[in-house]
This record gives C-alpha cells, structure tokens and sequence, in this order.
C-alpha cells in the first residue's frame, strides 16, 4: 500500500495552524484589553506620556520579561522603535527550565542583546529593569555579584555599533512588558521576530506615539 500526500493537504494545514495562530493573538487581545480597564480602576491617568523616545538618529529597544515559578518558565519581549514611536521590530520568546527572577532577567536581556547583534543594529538604547545587569555592564567593580552576568551580557553588546543602557521603570516599558506576559500568563510559547508591532497590541503603541 503506497501514501500519497497532496498539496492540497498540505494548504488546509496553513490555513488550520493561522486560525489557530489567530485564534491565540484575539484571545490574548481580549485578556490585554481586560487588564488595562482593571488598572484604570485603579490608577487615575496621568497626562505625561509613559514612553520616552531616543535622541535623534538613535533607536529605542525596550525589553520586558516574566517568571512563573511554578511553571519553571519565563517570557521575554522586546520593541525596537525609532524617535518617533514607530516601532521597526519586535520579538517574543518562552525560556524553559528558568529556576529563579534573577535568572529570567539575565536570560531574557542576554536574548535581547544578541537579537540586536544579529540585526545588525546600531545605535541602540536598550531601555529595561534592569539596574543591577546594567551597573554590572558599565561598571563590573561595583557589581562583583554579577560578574558572570555582566560580562556575558557586555560580549554580545560589543556587536553592536554604538549602544546605551537606560533603566526605566514599568511604566515606560509596558509595550515589551505584555509581550513577555503572553508567555505566562498566557501560555504562548511560540518564538518569533517580526516587523512593526504585533496587531493585538495596535492600539497601545498607536496610542502611546500619540503623545509624543
């Protein structure tokens, strides 16, 4: 008996792995849409924007991670955008068998370090919290705690052709943050890099280029 697959097999699988795809992306939507209402309740706007922009010429790469302990998972995001908010690039991926937050944080700037040496970025402002990772980069000294860290993490940075460290605090870092987020809190394991924002969070980054 002989097996015979056809191309026409092989297109109703894409279609059925995008609807899934798809199917994950609105529900993620929904579940980041649900969050912002739940924090306005709770915190009163601000009139201040929430994202700062780099100087001119140079870009903003925000990097955002998540831990689960119990799941032993982490999720990292990262956006790359320009001055005027128009994001170039971004990036999701899931880190398994990560033991403590120290470990995800170092994994996932580690992670955002080498895409921007891969990318063949430059001039880049890698924008985080992450004070310790980034005062053990410019400083290893003052941070014999993370040596190991700070070196590894300064080796893939030396790839790229002009860089910054600049720590911020969530709320200047929450496009790359929700990013992260949808590893745990919503279980998307799938890893990517794509071009421009990714369509669920539209809205956000519209919104925040707005008040530039």
């Amino acid at each position: 008996m002989s097996w015979r697959c056809s191309n026409k097999s092989a297109e109703e699988d894409e279609v059925s792995a995008k609807a899934v795809r798809d199917a994950e992306e609105w529900f993620v939507a929904q579940s980041i849409e649900k969050e912002w209402k739940e924090l306005d309740k709770i915190i009163p706007p601000v009139p201040e924007r929430r994202w700062f922009p780099p100087k001119p010429g140079w870009k903003m790469c925000n990097v955002g991670f998540t831990f689960d302990g119990n799941k032993k998972i982490a999720g990292g995001g990262w956006v790359l955008r320009i001055e005027r908010g128009v994001v170039l690039l971004h990036s999701r991926r899931s880190f398994a068998g990560i033991k403590t937050k120290d470990e995800a944080r170092f994994e996932v700037l580690l992670w955002a370090a080498e895409s921007m040496k891969s990318h063949r970025q430059t001039k880049v402002i890698m924008a985080g919290e992450f004070s310790e990772l980034f005062g053990a980069v410019q400083r290893p000294e003052a941070w014999p705690s993370f040596l190991f860290q700070g070196t590894e993490i300064r080796r893939e940075l030396s790839g790229v052709e002009e860089f910054e460290l600049s720590v911020v605090n969530r709320s200047a870092n929450r496009g790359a943050f929700f990013i992260a987020q949808s590893v745990t809190n919503l279980g998307l394991a799938n890893s990517y890099v794509a071009a421009g924002h990714p369509p669920w969070l539209f809205e956000f980054f519209v919104n925040e280029s707005r008040l530039l």
